[in-house]
């Protein structure tokens, strides 16, 4: 049972909020260097300064977060809301076939409880480096700089009703990011409509879809500070979405291979046969069909390759799965194209093992479909593997039977930004 509570938000200053739009920033994990220096050039008080620090070599990067974050509250940078609330957010946004879409949900606090517990699911796997910095950030500044995001079943659609008409309210803040999406917060300080929130998602279970490593980095602070007889830190800023918002969306993250000794595509092709019906697509656009039109059907990829065109690959289905690479593989798990793609393709036909996989040293990951056929076509990928989305029901399937998908699996968007609502521990 998800326990949720409204708080008392730090935000920017109204005063600067006609600037959000330089202010915000997408969550740490999905910036680039380049990105993340422009929008630090773009503003002297942007978040990115805090959420994903950089000082001069030898210098302590948390230390300097948590300094400059003092600096802005002391200065009326930053402002503490008067009451607890809690913080709804409408994002609207182009989906990449076109047309308009938007996605609402809440901002709460959530009382953290271990994985297992039942009620706060997570659906991926972390990595120790990540997890370690989120953990001396948020040590350093105590402050919830960004938002875990998580679905909710929202049976009957009554969370998500309650949220679209709360939005017709006053507009709290907005700002606009670089992908073009306008996010427009709306402030619920009334004790009724808060009660109702709490009260129904007591009653559900809640899928991280975003910000493993912030939870699981909340967690590991909550313990050492109880470690040392103090609960106060038992909680984490939550953004909240309904599995019945109509403005929901999964995209996928593409596969690049590069740097494999003696590849020849001729031969890798030969190798997939036995596993794959393979398909030559006569243009991008034809295989772009093809692979849409077979979305949701397990381990179904568009392969382009340097030298040797466009391709549809479709699992046999069935075929591999008595093979070593997929031993020890839990037969929900079996089904999912990532798992597919890379057990029997990439470890089992290129010999990219598991832990070459973990380092990259021969994979590159992208979201924007051109970038598969781009970096074949320039030579920095030997096979660029379009990938259709995981359906969000083949998502709360494996999760609720107690799995966790692997890394870029799930792309979940727009972002929540982070700058919008921050949550200080004292």
């Amino acid at each position: 049972m998800p326990d949720i509570a409204p708080f008392r938000a730090l935000t920017y200053a109204p005063g600067l909020r006609p600037d959000l739009d330089r202010l915000v920033a997408p969550p740490y994990d999905v910036l680039s260097e380049e990105q993340r220096a422009r929008l630090a050039a773009g503003h002297e008080n942007s978040i990115v300064h805090v959420d994903l620090p950089r000082s001069p070599a030898g210098d302590d990067p948390y230390g300097a977060a948590a300094h400059r974050l003092k600096a802005w509250i002391h200065d009326g940078i930053l402002v503490r809301d008067a009451e607890p609330a809690l913080y709804l957010c409408e994002q609207r946004y182009r989906r990449p076939s076109g047309g308009e879409a938007t996605r609402r949900g809440f901002f709460a606090r959530l009382t953290l409880e271990p994985f297992g517990a039942g009620s706060v699911i997570p659906h991926e796997r972390t990595l120790e480096e990540p997890r370690a910095d989120r953990t001396r950030l948020l040590a350093a500044t105590r402050v919830h700089l960004s938002a875990v995001f998580l679905l909710h079943p929202d049976p009957g659609g009554e969370v998500a009703r309650m949220v679209g008409a709360a939005m017709e309210g006053e507009t709290f803040e907005q700002a606009r990011d670089e992908d073009g999406t306008t996010s427009r917060v709306a402030r619920v300080g009334d004790r009724e409509r808060i009660d109702f929130l709490t009260r129904r998602l007591r009653q559900e279970w809640a899928l991280i879809a975003d910000g493993h490593h912030r939870y699981e980095s909340a967690l590991a602070h909550r313990d050492e500070r109880r470690a040392r007889g103090l609960r106060d830190a038992e909680h984490v800023l939550a953004f909240f979405c309904s599995l019945r918002d109509q403005g929901l969306a999964i995209y996928p993250i593409h596969r690049l291979v590069h740097s494999i000794p003696g590849f020849d595509p001729s031969r890798f092709l030969e190798r997939l046969a036995p596993l794959f019906r393979i398909t030559r697509a006569a243009t991008r656009d034809e295989l772009e069909r093809a692979l849409a039109a077979k979305s949701g059907l397990p381990g179904v990829f568009g392969l382009a390759l340097a030298g040797d065109g466009l391709w549809l690959a479709e699992w046999k289905e069935g075929e591999g799965l008595a093979r070593p690479e997929l031993a020890g593989t839990p037969e929900p798990l079996r089904r999912l194209d990532v798992i597919l793609l890379h057990r029997l393709v990439l470890e089992g036909v290129l010999g990219v093992t598991p832990e070459a996989q973990a380092r990259q040293s021969n994979l590159d990951y992208v979201k924007d479909a051109r970038q598969v056929y781009e970096r074949v076509a320039d030579g920095r990928a030997q096979v660029g593997i379009r990938m259709n989305p995981t359906p969000i029901e083949q998502v709360v399937e494996v999760t609720r039977g107690g799995l966790r998908l692997p890394q870029k699996s799930t792309y979940f968007f727009p972002k929540v930004l982070t700058g919008l609502v921050l949550d200080p521990f004292d």
